[in-house]
């Protein structure tokens, strides 16, 4: 099975209701996995699957940091709770990037270009750092390994692309 990082639009007065009572959100997963979300809780959402970690990698050349917005996939936003009580399948608490934290994050994925994923991409330097899952510096891989991230950000692109049009917040966390 592996990590996922589950990306979702909320709307904003969802978001706002999250933060205010941050034990809600571990109903929010509950009733996203089973498919029973509230309303505002039912806008487009991403799965980047195992991508999630080169992604982040190729936006900000760490391994967990980097500024923001180019670090929002694992960091930044705001955080729902506390990393005890709120933890969300053993990996931290989810985030919540609001609509201008999205269209900035837009901004940064749109110019992570086919052309830049291949310039940025480091296997061994990848491999290193233990970006998730670990299978950069296979060199019979490499082009299987561009196409999935260039797959995944193009995904993200228009996942980022639909929540700005629609100034729709995101929730997102790791799985």
């Amino acid at each position: 099975m592996g990590m996922y990082c589950e990306l979702r639009q909320i709307t904003l007065d969802y978001a706002g209701k999250l933060l205010a009572d941050p034990d809600q959100v571990l109903h929010y997963v509950d009733k996203a996995d089973s498919g029973r979300l509230p309303k505002e809780a039912q806008g487009e959402d991403l799965n980047l699957d195992k991508a999630w970690h080169g992604l982040h990698y190729l936006l900000t050349g760490t391994d967990w940091g980097g500024p923001e917005p180019t670090c929002y996939l694992l960091a930044g936003g705001a955080q729902v709770g506390d990393e005890e009580e709120h933890d969300v399948y053993g990996y931290g608490p989810a985030r919540i990037l609001m609509p201008a934290q999205v269209a900035a994050f837009r901004t940064v994925v749109d110019a992570l270009t086919v052309a830049e994923i291949q310039r940025r991409y480091n296997g061994p330097a990848m491999t290193k750092l233990k970006i998730y899952p670990e299978i950069w510096d296979r060199e019979a891989e490499t082009s299987e390994n561009l196409e999935f991230l260039e797959e995944a950000a193009s995904e993200l692109r228009a996942f980022l692309g639909c929540a700005t049009r629609q100034q729709q917040a995101i929730i997102l966390y790791l799985a």
